[in-house]
């Protein structure tokens, strides 16, 4: 039996699921593939890095085969992207093109050889999207909030941290605003420099 094989009942919910053309996001499929009706992933899919990496990825997988599927019978269009995945009927004879479906993600998640990328390589992608993602101009104001100075090494980073946030958790009569700015400050860094 083939991986492919495998992924059938997969795709075959996915496909019972997405049928209503309701939009749905990556979460919320992923969400009802851990209900235990669905059976597919565990209630711990989730909650460490390289098994929520492993769910999306076949997830996408599947969703990118359907689209596949559904293209070469034109019974139907399929949007993915993470907030929003929704199918659509395929336009009438009238219409004068089809939409282009061409997505360059889908060659990656096509690819099964991927889901077998190591922890090393799922952190070190995590790391790079949240550096592009945080603010450079944000950095100084981190550094002052938890009242460090640049360099500092990890442990003296958490250290500082956990300080902080201790004296300023709104359970200890701390300020909640000044709390969560420390978190925020903290988790900034933490993506860039751990």
């Amino acid at each position: 039996m083939t991986a492919e094989d495998m992924l059938e009942p997969l795709q075959a919910l996915l496909s019972l699921r997405l049928h209503t053309g309701e939009p749905l996001s990556e979460y919320e499929l992923l969400r009802w593939l851990q209900e235990p009706g669905q059976g597919i992933f565990s209630a711990t899919a989730l909650q460490d890095t390289v098994a929520m990496f492993r769910a999306h990825f076949l997830l996408m997988h599947c969703l990118y085969r359907l689209r596949q599927q559904w293209a070469s019978e034109q019974s139907a269009l399929l949007e993915i992207s993470a907030l929003r995945i929704q199918k659509h009927p395929w336009p009438d004879a009238s219409a004068a093109t089809v939409p282009d479906q061409h997505d360059p993600l889908a060659g990656y998640y096509l690819n099964l050889e991927e889901l077998q990328t190591p922890e090393d390589d799922i952190n070190r992608l995590l790391r790079s999207f949240w550096q592009r993602m945080l603010l450079p101009q944000d950095e100084p104001d981190d550094w002052n909030t938890l009242e460090l100075q640049p360099p500092a090494d990890a442990g003296i980073l958490r250290l500082q941290y956990r300080k902080l946030a201790m004296r300023h958790h709104p359970d200890r009569g701390g300020d909640p605003e000044r709390f969560r700015a420390v978190q925020s400050a903290y988790q900034r860094l933490r993506q860039r420099y751990l």
